[in-house]
């Protein structure tokens, strides 16, 4: 009887304990059904410190878009290479950054197509050249790189005009050669196989100049020519020109006359290159100059002040300049290409310059020695009066 007494109270106590915790989980599950759902805050900032810190780093223009176009993002590279404020085109159509439609649209493509596309661009008013990448990204709006290519496009073109204008120049000597080569082939006259020899010589003599310049030229560029400088007179540098161009000038019945200012201070150069520039300078002069011209090599003293604008770009420029200057009463150059004068192939007229040779070399050499030796070289004219080369060269002042 006992034990069924005890079998009895333990029944009714694990009733009772297991209504009581049914009681509590559904208390429990009844707080969870009502309890407030908090959503997180949203930060304000949707590209966290990471991304910031990349795309500061990088050498390009970082955008990012969403998929109507509006900037959600947009790194100073990208802002200064598009002449804005990064601050001020957030939240604005992408049109208003890169202002141009070509690249909207291409933007506008590669995002509803989910498909990668590149444009490349030269906005008006900036004189650049611009690559643009569109990378659309995983859930929406696009990833947008900028890279400046004005460098590599200036570059590509130099080289194509290297190579444009040495296959010219060498086109019209290497033709004459042939044809020449192909008349003596057929056993002409004694003195008219003379005559062409001659001319022969005198066109492989063209290609020999053209090819021994530009290896200078090379030489000089990359930096591979070894200026051997020195305290030198003035003095003797303008007479060695002098009298190297004399005879020259006098089978041209040209007269070359020298005003040399007293107590010149020594300029500090490679007395040979110097001496090559003036006589490229003086070489132009004859070239130009009718006959009956004149000449006129002047070699004085000017301050930094008295030189002007034509030292803006110097870092540091000397107060006392040594100038060289060449007078000539020639054709004289056309004031437009005055400012492509010193460029490498450059002949202001090539119908005019045909029938008095050159190669269009010898003064972008000049620019480059005189700028080797921390000067600066111009030109002044006016076309039909003739025309000044300067050549300053700075003092050096002793301490």
């Amino acid at each position: 009887m006992t034990w069924i007494v005890l079998l009895a109270l333990t029944t009714m106590i694990a009733l009772l304990w297991g209504w009581r915790g049914q009681r509590n989980l559904r208390r429990e599950l009844a707080y969870l059904r009502n309890r407030p759902v908090v959503a997180p805050t949203p930060s304000a900032d949707p590209f966290n410190q990471l991304f910031r810190t990349l795309s500061a780093a990088l050498d390009a223009g970082v955008i990012v878009v969403n998929d109507g176009r509006t900037i959600r993002y947009c790194n100073d590279v990208a802002a200064k290479l598009f002449g804005v404020s990064a601050n001020a085109v957030v939240n604005h159509s992408v049109i208003t950054l890169v202002r141009d439609y070509q690249a909207d649209t291409m933007i506008e493509q590669s995002i509803r197509r989910r498909d990668p596309q590149q444009v490349t661009l030269q906005p008006v008013l900036s004189n650049r050249t611009i690559r643009i990448w569109c990378e659309p990204l995983p859930e929406s709006g696009a990833l947008i790189l900028a890279r400046d290519l004005t460098q590599l496009s200036l570059l590509e073109r130099a080289r194509r005009d290297l190579v444009a204008n040495v296959s010219h120049e060498l086109r019209t000597p290497l033709a004459s050669i042939k044809l020449l080569v192909e008349t003596l082939a057929t056993q002409p006259p004694p003195e008219l196989a003379q005559r062409m020899l001659g001319q022969v010589d005198t066109e492989l003599d063209a290609v020999m100049q053209l090819v021994d310049e530009l290896h200078e030229l090379s030489q000089i560029e990359s930096g591979r020519t070894a200026l051997q400088l020195q305290p030198t007179p003035v003095e003797d540098i303008v007479e060695r020109a002098n009298d190297r161009i004399q005879p020259q000038a006098k089978r041209k019945d040209l007269r070359v006359a020298v005003t040399i200012a007293p107590d010149l201070p020594e300029v500090y150069v490679d007395r040979d290159r110097i001496s090559q520039v003036l006589l490229n300078l003086l070489h132009n002069a004859v070239k130009w100059t009718d006959a009956g011209g004149t000449i006129t090599i002047e070699a004085g003293l000017r301050s930094r002040s008295e030189l002007g604008h034509h030292l803006s770009r110097m870092l540091e420029p000397s107060n006392r300049w040594v100038i060289m200057a060449i007078h000539d009463t020639g054709a004289g150059i056309p004031a437009e290409a005055i400012p492509r004068i010193f460029e490498r192939f450059y002949k202001v007229d090539r119908a005019r310059t045909r029938g008095v040779g050159g190669t269009g070399l010898g003064l972008a050499i000049v620019k480059h020695l005189v700028e080797g030796h921390g000067g600066v070289v111009w030109v002044a004219s006016s076309e039909g009066r003739g025309s000044t080369f300067t050549v300053a060269l700075p003092v050096v002042e002793d301490d």
